[in-house]
């Protein structure tokens, strides 16, 4: 995988690095030339020449002076920021009400903020993928933010975060100013011709080739590994993930790669419930005609794919989504698998604004779920007053 290239990278700071490669490539060949190590370090950072490398880096730099005032104090840089820093909270407040002028009036007060991670993890890198703010990520960047910081506990870079929350444009953006796609983001944005690169003549996946994917746990709660170990699991990690974004050409590209169709990626899911979460009717049905299993439960709902399309974002609270769910599969508002339905996954998590939508949308409220409870009383247990009483304002009184 390529290295990715500080924005802040200058031609000089090349030349450097180039020497010393020179330096140490003489050590072993006496005879090496200064356009050898050239070449690797272009090559390093994903370039095919040294002159498209300084070529990149200068077109760069006149983009910084725009944007970085030139009498930034770096050494703020080095000043440890703790996750519960209020100018930290302040960052991320500003980044998800995509307030631009606020985030840079604190990147320009202690730049060291970019890098800074949150107490759940998350930098502010992560928060812009998620908001799919391409405009953040061109600041946060030029003030040293790391595109491969970890999300946490998680194998989660701000590229596969982006991908996993479908921001494309954000994604694209941070490609564009040098971070480099892995088999799982490519994956993500459904770019057949950048997962292609991860194949070699045989068709057998590159070493190297995957450096992130979903958070998956096994059976007793411990985190299995991020990416999985096999390159048949890497595969069908990625096929998962093109799945969820509805990419149907990615997804026919992966699927004459072998990947196992059992394989279960976030929340237990299949790359079918990831299919009928994202709600691409070519994916599903190149899936089902794959031989995918229809009856798999996830391990996090216990859904089967179709419920799961309608379920996980119920339960999530992703308004938006429902409703997409819903305008495709009317029948989707009292869909239940012998397990659960949409509006009991709203009421489980609390969310009114989704739980009205499906009542408007003509879901029962007096719909049992597989454990014989109403979707009020699941509101009730789990402390959602609100929830409950809207709930409870819909069943007709005897």
């Amino acid at each position: 995988m390529s290295a990715f290239l500080p924005l802040r990278a200058n031609v000089e700071w090349l030349k450097k690095a180039a020497k010393d490669r020179l330096a140490a490539l003489r050590a072993d060949q006496p005879t090496a030339e200064l356009n050898q190590a050239q070449l690797l370090i272009a090559q390093e950072y994903g370039f095919s020449s040294w002159k498209s490398l300084i070529a990149h880096v200068e077109e760069v730099r006149e983009t910084l002076r725009s944007l970085i005032p030139p009498d930034r104090d770096d050494a703020a840089d080095s000043t440890p920021i703790s996750p519960d820093d209020a100018d930290l909270a302040a960052m991320f407040a500003a980044i998800d009400a995509g307030d631009l002028a606020t985030v840079t009036h604190w990147l320009g007060r202690r730049p060291g903020l970019a890098k800074a991670h949150g107490p759940d993890g998350q930098t502010p890198l992560h928060a812009a993928a998620r908001c799919n703010d391409p405009r953040l990520a061109v600041y946060l960047l030029a003030y040293g933010a790391d595109p491969y910081a970890k999300f946490g506990e998680s194998a989660h870079t701000a590229l596969s975060w982006g991908v996993t929350c479908n921001s494309h444009e954000f994604v694209s953006t941070l490609v564009r100013l040098g971070a480099r796609l892995d088999l799982f983001t490519a994956a993500g944005l459904g770019s057949v011709a950048d997962l292609a690169v991860f194949f070699d003549e045989t068709g057998a996946l590159r070493p190297g080739a995957v450096r992130s994917g979903s958070s998956r746990f096994g059976r007793d709660g411990a985190r299995l590994p991020c990416p999985p170990n096999e390159p048949v699991e890497q595969i069908s990690d990625a096929l998962c993930m093109a799945s969820r974004n509805g990419h149907a050409d990615a997804v026919r590209f992966l699927l004459t790669k072998q990947p196992d169709l059992t394989f279960c990626s976030y929340l237990g899911g299949t790359a079918l419930h990831w299919a009928y979460f994202g709600g691409s009717s070519a994916v599903i049905e190149m899936l089902l005609s794959r031989g995918t299993d229809p009856t798999a439960r996830d391990d996090e709902l216990g859904c089967t794919p179709r419920a799961f399309g309608i379920c996980a974002p119920a339960n999530w609270g992703f308004l938006w989504l429902v409703r997409a769910r819903l305008d495709a599969d009317a029948d989707l508002a009292n869909f239940m698998d012998g397990r659960t339905s949409a509006l009991h996954e709203a009421a489980r998590g609390g969310h009114v604004e989704v739980i009205q939508l499906l009542l408007e949308r003509g879901a029962d409220p007096k719909l049992c779920d597989g454990d014989g409870k109403l979707p009020q009383e699941i509101a009730a247990e789990r402390n959602y007053p609100n929830a409950a009483l809207v709930l409870h304002g819909a069943v007709p009184r005897p």
